[in-house]
């Protein structure tokens, strides 16, 4: 709020677009591998970027159906969070677990790579909701705690008492990036993880996939429920030894 009213900022951030570059550009060589691994095994997808959800901003996401759009409310889509760097949010992890789809993480760095699925975390998940519940209910009734902390670097509030403090020890923005040598050793660790990641990425995209289909076949639909070994409709019936007979209620 007080960002908003006063309309300014005192810290002007610096980035190294170094880190940008990164990420974009790993994440354009896991959509190449998925997009192969999708070919070699003929399977149609929709293959989506940077896609805004209700809960984040998606990296990558595959879904079965082959749409333009895919809805949140859809579990068979995969979402794909890239991380070139060593940075990783948890509370970000965490608000993409509310979508109850499969989340598969991609960190280069540290060659890793792994499948989260809230269905399997739910005891997590069902906390993560009911405490941010509880944090709405605190707010709407001015129950506001002051406790400081790393959001107060970029706080605006000078009417907090935490606000004095924190002035007097900042110092001025400057770029954080590498020495010579480390920047060479983090190039060399990035070229040679990328490959395992992009290809265990796609790996794992096309396995959830062939789950979903197998899934969806192991579903009787209404035109294909077996009574006596012959497929029967909606509608149809069949005799039984007596002489009865006995309406399909699919």
């Amino acid at each position: 709020m007080q960002v908003l009213e006063r309309n300014r900022q005192d810290v002007t951030p610096k980035f190294d677009p170094y880190y940008i570059e990164k990420s974009e550009f790993a994440t354009a060589k896991i959509l190449d591998s998925i997009k192969t691994q999708l070919s070699a095994n003929k399977l149609q997808a929709t293959v989506l970027t940077e896609v805004p959800f209700e809960f984040g901003r998606y990296d990558i996401v595959v879904a079965l159906d082959n749409r333009s759009k895919v809805g949140t409310e859809s579990e068979k889509k995969i979402k794909i969070e890239v991380k070139a760097s060593l940075g990783i949010d948890l509370g970000q992890i965490q608000r993409y677990m509310w979508d109850f789809s499969t989340l598969i993480l991609s960190r280069v760095v540290t060659r890793q790579v792994v499948k989260l699925r809230p269905s399997e975390l739910q005891p997590f998940v069902t906390f993560t909701l009911q405490e941010l519940d509880s944090k709405l209910d605190r707010l709407l009734s001015n129950k506001l705690y002051a406790i400081p902390g790393k959001d107060c670097i970029s706080c605006q509030d000078e009417t907090c008492r935490h606000f004095q403090r924190r002035k007097k020890g900042r110092e001025p923005p400057r770029v954080m990036t590498f020495s010579d040598l480390e920047f060479g050793e983090d190039l060399k660790s990035f070229f040679g993880n990328l490959p395992y990641v992009a290809s265990q990425t796609a790996v794992m995209v096309v396995e959830e996939l062939q789950d979903f289909s197998n899934r969806n076949k192991a579903v009787l639909t209404p035109t294909q429920i077996r009574i006596g070994g012959e497929i029967c409709g909606k509608n149809l019936v069949e005799s039984n030894k007596e002489g009865k007979y006995y309406e399909s209620l699919v």
